[in-house]
């Protein structure tokens, strides 16, 4: 082995180790507010359903960011957009902690979000950049499975002590803070010179049509939400329907201004069909991380309710890796279509069980499952893409995937309000994941990743 590979396999190990680091804080976030939600919500005096909203804007502003990351990633380069990245979720963390009314809340809750949503695309960029074709798998698994990592920390604090919310903010807010002079002087760019030339030299104007389209396509949305809104069981969304209209059309006005990366080249079945498989997975995977503790509250074991979050996150790791390393060794195809088959079982066992251990292993086995397929395709998603154009081929299934996490929790919200209980809630996700299964399996006849 020469220095040079050398110095290059000791880079590849430094950009893991870091976008882990980084995961996990994005991990520790996700689970920390629903931690901090029961004592947030009355101590600033907001109802379940104005404090809902107030929630949701992080995921609103990952759509926002993973659409405005992955494009910035082609035009800047990976490394300073990540740093950028990791600076904008640590201070709206620590943000979160000095919010008094509904209003800032929403607002620093949003810019959290941009945050995180404009990490993610950069970190699915630099797996595919730094990995061998033989270990994308492996190596996207390997720094997304810090996320779960992540939540199982807040999961055991929450179920070993009973902390302050603001303490968990306070962790979350710095530790992006004290990260990122790592960022700066031990990462490596991963993009090339030669996707940072082609990148620039793809500047194509715009006709007027699709700016004036993408006008309608706002009206239009804003008139079908609103409307919807109006159902008495989707009064969760009446105060962010011109949200969700704004988030309808920035991922299909993404689409639209960036059809050339996405869809160019023969690229338009690989991105069609990563979006069809993204969306379900993140709209199950945000109903389990809101709706799996009142699960097992109304299974009759209250407290028991963080210790089954406890088990999903670790399950989740644990999945990762193992599905990660089997998809270098034989494809996509095969693991990930009976990983998603898997999931339905387990969601057909999570929803019928009643004893308390094998309610405990049953999250476990849908954590294993559900997001072991999901960071194991983060690191084949990226790969289906040349490298100068990563970034936005990355960003577009993030920000499918994101509006999947939109989606997920006011979908449990209008079940329940419809009178469904928390077991139902969990198997009308059998569907969505036979959507996932279906949509994985045809992607590996259609589309071929990318030889660089």
């Amino acid at each position: 082995m020469t220095d040079k590979t050398v110095r290059a396999a000791n880079g590849a190990a430094i950009t893991v180790a870091l976008c882990f680091a980084v995961a996990i804080l994005e991990g520790f976030d996700i689970q920390a507010m629903g931690v901090a939600a029961p004592k947030l919500g009355p101590e600033l005096k907001l109802d379940k359903a104005i404090l809902g909203q107030a929630l949701s804007a992080s995921n609103i502003g990952l759509v926002i960011g993973a659409a405005l990351g992955g494009w910035l990633a082609d035009k800047l380069g990976r490394k300073p957009v990540l740093i950028g990245s990791v600076l904008t979720f640590g201070l709206f963390t620590l943000a979160t902690m000095v919010a008094k009314s509904y209003e800032t809340m929403f607002a620093v809750r949003l810019l959290t979000g941009l945050g995180f949503g404009a990490a993610l695309p950069n970190i699915m960029s630099m797996a595919a950049d730094v990995a061998t074709k033989d270990k994308r798998g492996s190596t996207a698994a390997m720094m997304f499975c810090g996320m779960p990592v992540g939540g199982g920390i807040v999961a055991l604090i929450s179920w070993l002590s009973q902390p302050e919310w603001r303490t968990l903010f306070l962790i979350g807010g710095l530790a992006p803070i004290l990260i990122a002079p790592a960022l700066y002087f031990l990462m490596k760019e991963t993009r090339s010179d030669a996707a940072k030339a082609e990148a620039k030299a793809q500047r194509p104007s715009q006709p007027w049509w699709v700016w004036a389209g993408i006008v309608v396509l706002f009206v239009a949305a804003w008139f079908l939400v609103d409307a919807v809104a109006t159902l008495p069981a989707a009064a969760a969304i009446r105060g962010v329907a011109p949200w969700i209209a704004g988030l309808i059309t920035l991922v299909f006005g993404y689409v639209l201004v960036h059809r050339g990366p996405l869809f160019g080249g023969g690229r338009a079945p690989a991105s069609i069909l990563l979006w069809i498989t993204f969306f379900p997975t993140l709209l199950i995977l945000y109903l389990i991380l809101n709706w799996l503790p009142t699960l097992v509250v109304a299974k009759g074991y209250p407290a028991d309710a963080s210790q089954a979050s406890v088990w999903f996150n670790f399950g989740s790791v644990a999945g990762a890796l193992i599905l990660g390393r089997i998809v270098d060794k034989l494809g996509v195809r095969w693991p990930l279509t009976l990983a998603f088959v898997g999931l339905i079982a387990a969601l057909i066992g999570l929803a019928a069980a009643t004893d308390k251990m094998a309610i405990m292993v049953l999250s476990g086995a849908v954590g294993f499952t559900l997001l072991g397929a999901n960071y194991a395709l983060y690191g084949a998603a990226a790969a289906y893409y040349p490298e100068a154009v990563r970034g936005r081929g990355s960003g577009a299934a993030v920000a499918w995937g994101r509006f999947g996490a939109v989606a997920g929790p006011l979908a449990g919200g209008y079940l329940l309000a419809g009178g469904s209980s928390a077991s139902d809630v969990v198997g009308s996700m059998i569907p969505f994941a036979a959507v996932a299964a279906l949509g994985v399996f045809a992607l590996t006849f259609t589309a071929k990743p990318v030889e660089d």
